[in-house]
């Protein structure tokens, strides 16, 4: 379940502030059929790039039910200065009341609201800030359990954050080509291909940073990323992640570039991209091996010790009993 939460999170807080950046710069979208609704004509242009608040919305429930007991929830909730579980309640909560409002105001016609006013800009330069806070706070919220070496970096929130930008990125071009509103040879459709391409290579540097700096920490971090790459886990990382969230995006997306756009190209890398991304998290996840503490370690030093001697007694009574016979 937390697998899925740092997923859709940071899907959806990339996929808005993606989205707007794009209303910023002026991209002009095609035109989609109104919807009438209880006497109002809904405008649907902006809904495949705005709605990046309702996957955050999807997400969140998963961390909650993580917890178990919701009691344990509202106690962590209640002490912001403590627990990150608080700190992203309230970052989560915030994106979201924002990042709704803005959704709901570019669908619905309603005059009072003004929505061509520069005002608007206000809330959305606080959307995109808690939006970027929440695709950061996927990572600071396994950083925070200091006990797991492999978690315990701030280069993971990095990784998040760019693999959120990523995904969010394709899940824009998939929801915009798939309502029309990019034709293939537009240029904010190449743009947005360039930049999946500039952040997975980013994220590729960012990924090999971060297991080499974790492999070389302690012996837990050390066996957490051999758990990726040669354990258990290597379908994971090496199927999931890299073939399917680097190495074949890229690729399908520099096809698609050169060749003048090709729709199933393009589907085909998003949808391997958007693999790929959950992938990463459930790996990172996985691999996580607890640190022993000081006691555990002595404790298992004895324990191993004790083994040793009661192997060197019984070598030693089954050599008195060839002698005697």
């Amino acid at each position: 379940m937390i697998a899925i939460y740092l997923y859709l999170a940071g899907m959806g807080a990339g996929s808005f502030v993606i989205g707007t950046l794009m209303g910023w710069l002026g991209v002009k979208l095609n035109p989609l059929p109104s919807l009438s609704l209880l006497g109002y004509t809904l405008n649907l242009s902006k809904v495949p790039v705005l709605w990046g608040p309702i996957l955050v919305a999807i997400g969140a429930p998963f961390l909650i039910l993580d917890l178990g007991i919701k009691w344990r929830f509202m106690y962590a909730c209640l002490n912001p200065r403590t627990s990150w579980v608080a700190r992203g309640f309230l970052i989560l909560s915030t994106f979201i009341i924002f990042g709704l409002a803005l959704f709901v105001k570019s669908i619905l016609p309603l005059e009072w609201v003004h929505g061509e006013s520069s005002l608007w800009r206000i809330p959305e330069i606080i959307a995109v800030f808690f939006a970027l806070a929440t695709a950061v706070y996927t990572g600071i919220l396994l950083k925070a359990t200091k006990s797991v070496p492999l978690w315990n970096t701030y280069v993971l929130p990095v990784l998040f954050l760019v693999s959120a930008l990523s995904t969010g990125s394709m899940a824009i071009i998939l929801s915009t080509l798939g309502t029309g509103l990019f034709s293939l040879d537009s240029a904010a459709l190449r743009a947005l291909m360039v930049a999946v391409q500039i952040l997975v290579v980013i994220e590729g540097i960012v990924l090999y940073l971060y297991l080499s700096g974790r492999s070389r920490v302690s012996e837990q971090g050390r066996d957490s990323v051999h758990l990726l790459l040669l354990g258990e886990k290597k379908f994971f990382f090496w199927g999931g992640d890299i073939l399917l969230g680097l190495v074949l995006p890229f690729v399908l997306v520099s096809i698609a570039v050169f060749s003048g756009g090709n729709m199933l190209l393009i589907f085909l890398s998003g949808l391997t991209l958007l693999c790929g991304g959950f992938f990463l998290r459930v790996g990172v996840l996985h691999a996580g091996i607890k640190e022993q503490i000081p006691m555990h370690r002595l404790m298992e030093i004895q324990y191993n010790a004790m083994v040793e001697r009661t192997k060197a007694l019984r070598g030693l009574k089954s050599g008195e009993t060839r002698e005697i016979q």
